[in-house]
């Protein structure tokens, strides 16, 4: 069955050169990749096209470059699935590396199941956390892990599904062993999905640069449609490399999950009080975060802190225009200045 490749690009070329070459060591090879360059500096954009260039005298996969008119992980997916003709639609991060196993093991789902829409593999990264995690004599590390999953909620309700909960966080199935469950999200990091889905969804082009949750947007609006069944598997792995490298700063970040978070919380969920008080649960366990990872990144400064208590209600002074799907006013507000 074929499957084409889509991978937004903003800065990391190395990475991008990893993830390439990782995709040529498949022992199923997409039919084409697209690659959207997300980069806003024309130097960025020269050494990204040379990168492909490169790689194109070393591989046989047909290799095509689109450029966004703007910094959009999300729109840069938009982008490049509406020139995907084959059956299947891959999506990939820049700093995910895939096992040589990943597709061969993941397209086979598709020719079982006729219903599937969408399915995913595992982060290597996130079973070796949890086995960690599991096995720790240490205090603060499960510490943070119950702060976490109070405030979080996700796995408190559902340890079973790969659930979202009404405060935006994923749940994932236990990593310390196999598994393959239905799941309510696919992660665009490294997911697959029917490409006759994109005739009716898309992601939200209002989120720009890093763009924070399209990926839950997408796949659990086709959850609650009931458009087809999802699964994640620990069948298949790969490892997104941790890097801070073409991310946000923190502020900047911190503002974009809030108002993004409230935008997918208002659109998805229903207003049920015990939604309702997830959520704003979900937000003081922001604010309590975001407080230390200032501490923690040794950035505090009078300046950062009132920022990050503003971020607690900055999404609330443009309730309306978040109701309404109109999040222009963070771009004014942090991307065009």
């Amino acid at each position: 069955m074929e499957f084409s490749v889509v991978i937004p690009v903003f800065e990391r070329i190395k990475l991008l050169e990893r993830c390439l070459k990782a995709l040529e060591g498949q022992f199923l090879k997409p039919k084409k990749i697209f690659i959207v360059d997300n980069n806003v500096k024309k130097k960025e954009s020269a050494l990204l096209l040379n990168s492909i260039n490169k790689f194109k005298t070393k591989s046989d996969i047909d290799i095509e470059i689109y450029k966004s008119f703007k910094n959009s992980g999300a729109i840069a997916r938009n982008i490049g699935v509406k020139n995907v003709k084959s059956p299947l639609v891959a999506f990939l991060d820049s700093d995910v590396i895939l096992d040589e196993d990943y597709y061969s093991i993941l397209i086979k789902y598709f020719l079982k199941n006729k219903n599937l829409i969408a399915i995913q593999g595992v982060d290597k990264s996130f079973i070796e956390t949890q086995k960690k995690l599991a096995i720790t004599t240490k205090i603060f590390p499960k510490l943070v892990n119950y702060f976490e999953q109070f405030f979080e909620t996700s796995t408190l309700i559902n340890k079973k599904l790969a659930y979202v909960s009404p405060s935006l966080a994923v749940a994932h199935p236990d990593a310390k062993e196999d598994f393959e469950v239905d799941s309510q999200w696919i992660s665009t990091c490294a997911g697959i999905f029917r490409t006759s889905i994109f005739n009716s969804y898309s992601f939200p082009n209002q989120f720009i640069t890093y763009s924070n949750n399209e990926y839950l947007f997408l796949s659990y609006s086709l959850f609650k449609n009931n458009e087809g069944r999802m699964i994640y598997t620990s069948k298949a792995k790969y490892r997104d490399v941790q890097t801070r490298s073409g991310r946000l700063n923190l502020i900047p970040l911190i503002f974009q999950i809030e108002v993004y978070d409230y935008y997918i919380f208002l659109q998805l969920f229903d207003k049920s009080l015990i939604n309702l008080l997830i959520f704003l649960k979900s937000r003081i366990g922001h604010l309590l975060y975001n407080i230390g990872s200032l501490l923690s990144r040794r950035i505090f400064s009078i300046n950062n802190f009132i920022f990050v208590l503003i971020s607690f209600v900055y999404p609330l002074f443009h309730i309306g225009s978040i109701m309404k799907g109109n999040l222009y006013f963070y771009e004014k507000d942090f991307y065009l200045k």
